[in-house]
Parts: structure tokens; sequence; C-alpha cells
């Protein structure tokens, strides 16, 4: 195991081009063994979370980095030619398969210039076309279901830009606000929402995303893996690759890592909101967003009280209340859409 994982650390390399004089020969001579072609197709099929990241974004220079992967691999098979005695004619049999490594490493390249150039260089309203927007106003909230079928909850006072249909090579959203992402999966067009300088790409997986202007942003996987990265200034800073149970919270400063109940994410589309010590200013945010109500504290200090709580948001606003004010040890008073904490 040892062994394949250092023969594939050198094909790596070898890709990149990288290697020493002394590795190329190593390249060579691994060229004749068995497992070559296993351990080529391993690394040349690894996905997105494994690929070493390019850090030349010029679609012209990467073509040419393709082109002398290309040359490398026809000078190795000429020189076999010439020097069967140092390479074996296992090495000629095998042209075929170098060139198709050669047409996935292309695939490879591409797909990572592509998401590289739209993330630095276009907008989502630069490349996609027929865009329109759904933007759920307080107290109202939808499921959308995109062209390739990913469904999308999408929270109230949110906004969700999305194009008719998406184009070959991605699949872009914009969200401004809450929501609840199933996306179906397709490692051949990752996923990418845009939340402001932020973007998150997902290949296929379900989580949720908080992203209201002035308040931090929030991120958490309830399936599959998450990759989260911030685009300001054109400066990519690598923000979290999350798995199942995980969220990272973002205001413009550290990442910050935690646990996420997966239940807890999921159920969020079906209205149960789990707080766990938070200020009762930020619970009651988010029930001035479910219920399209203003909530008024007669005593600020209140506000800023911490609490754990579960709530049920499918039941009327006047039994969250009672609910609410038992835990937080308040009264109440509500009046139309007035709600007055005392």
């Amino acid at each position: 195991m040892q062994g394949d994982n250092i023969n594939k650390q050198l094909i790596r390399k070898y890709i990149h081009e990288e290697c020493t004089a002394e590795e190329l020969e190593q390249i060579r001579r691994l060229m004749s063994l068995p497992g070559a072609q296993a351990w080529f197709d391993e690394v040349l099929s690894e996905n997105w979370t494994g690929l070493a990241q390019e850090k030349d974004t010029d679609q012209e220079r990467l073509n040419i980095k393709l082109q002398h992967f290309y040359d490398r691999l026809s000078a190795a098979e000429e020189k076999a030619v010439q020097e069967k005695d140092t390479i074996t004619p296992l090495l000629l049999q095998r042209r075929s398969s170098y060139l198709k490594y050669a047409a996935v490493l292309a695939l490879t390249i591409l797909s990572i210039t592509a998401y590289k150039l739209l993330q630095f260089k276009k907008t989502p309203e630069q490349k996609q076309f027929a865009m329109q927007q759904l933007t759920n106003p307080y107290g109202h909230r939808s499921k959308i279901t995109l062209p390739d079928n990913s469904e999308v909850f999408l929270g109230a006072g949110s906004t969700l830009r999305y194009p008719k249909q998406f184009q070959s090579g991605n699949r872009e959203v914009s969200l401004e606000g809450e929501a609840f992402f199933q996306v179906t999966k397709n490692p051949k067009q990752p996923f990418i929402i845009h939340t402001r300088s932020v973007q998150t790409m997902v290949l296929g997986t379900s989580f949720k995303i908080e992203a209201f202007k002035n308040h931090p942003l929030v991120v958490a996987v309830a399936t599959g893996k998450v990759r989260v990265d911030d685009y300001a200034g054109n400066h990519k800073k690598s923000l979290a690759i999350l798995t199942p149970g995980q969220k990272v919270i973002y205001n413009e400063g550290a990442p910050v890592l935690a646990a996420a109940a997966i239940g807890d994410v999921e159920a969020w589309k079906d209205g149960r909101l789990v707080f766990n010590q938070r200020p009762l200013k930020d619970i009651t945010a988010e029930l001035e967003r479910w219920y399209d109500v203003k909530i008024n504290y007669r005593n600020k200090a209140k506000a800023g009280e911490v609490i754990s709580i579960t709530l049920q948001a499918n039941i009327p606003l006047s039994k969250i209340m009672t609910v609410l004010g038992a835990t937080g040890h308040f009264n109440y008073k509500i009046n139309n859409k007035q709600v007055t904490i005392h």
C-alpha cells in the first residue's frame, strides 16, 4: 500500500512537470511495471477535492501544459523503441492507454480551467443567459426545482437567481438570504452558489446556507462534500472543505469550523428551527422573517440573553411565542404584526 502511494505521488509530479532527472528515470521504469496502468487511472480519475490546485488560470498556458504532457508521452515511447533493453515492450502495448490518460488529463485541466476562470473573471450574470430571480417576502417560503432537477428550499426574506437552463460545463446560482440545497450529482458539472464574494462548490450533496446582509455566512452540510472559498479582490482564500455534520461560520475574518447536527440541518426545510446558545435577538430575527412580524423589546438587555431552544415554525405565532417566553422567562403581547417582549 505504501509503495502504491509513493508511485502515485511520482505520477502526480510527472503530470505537473515537477520531476527531477532521477524521477523521470523512475517514471520510465514505472511504466514497465504491471500495475502502472492502474496507478495512472487512479491518479487521473481523482475528483476535484483530491487534485492539486492549478496556480495558473490562463487558458493558453494550460493548453501548453497539456501539450507538454502529450509530448513527454510520445518522447518516452519513441525512446522505448530505441532502447528495448531498457524499457520492455509492455510500454509500447499501452500506447492507447496513455493516450487515454492524456484525454482524461485534458478533461481535468479544462474543467479546472473553466472553474478558475469563472471564479476570477466572470459573474453568474456574465456567464449565464435568461436569468430569473425569485424573492420570498417575509412570511413566505418556496421550493424551487432547477433545470438539473436540483431542489432549493428558499427561506423567507431570501432571493435566488438562477438560469432557465444551465449551460454545458457549469451550474451556477446566486443566493442572498438562506436556503437548503439538494443538488443532483453530476461530477462533470460542479454546482456553484455565489453569496457575495464567497463561492460554495459541490458535485452532488445536501446542505444549508445562511447569507444575509450584515450577518456572518454559515454553510452547514447534511450529505456529501462542500468546498467554500472567498474570492474577495480576486484573491482566493480557502475557507473550508466540509463533510456531513460540519459547518463553517465566516464574517470576513478567520473562518470558524463547528459541528452541525445533520438532522437539524435537514429539518430546517420542514420548519424546525434549532438554536444552540444563541442570543434572543437572533431567534426573534428569524421569527420575524418566518412570520412577517416585527418583534420589539421593552427591555433592551433582554435581547442579549442567550438560550437554547428548538421551535417548530409551522404552527401559529402565538404558540411559538408561548414556548419561547417560557424558555426565555418573559411575557409578550401580539398586536396584529407587532410583537412586544416585556
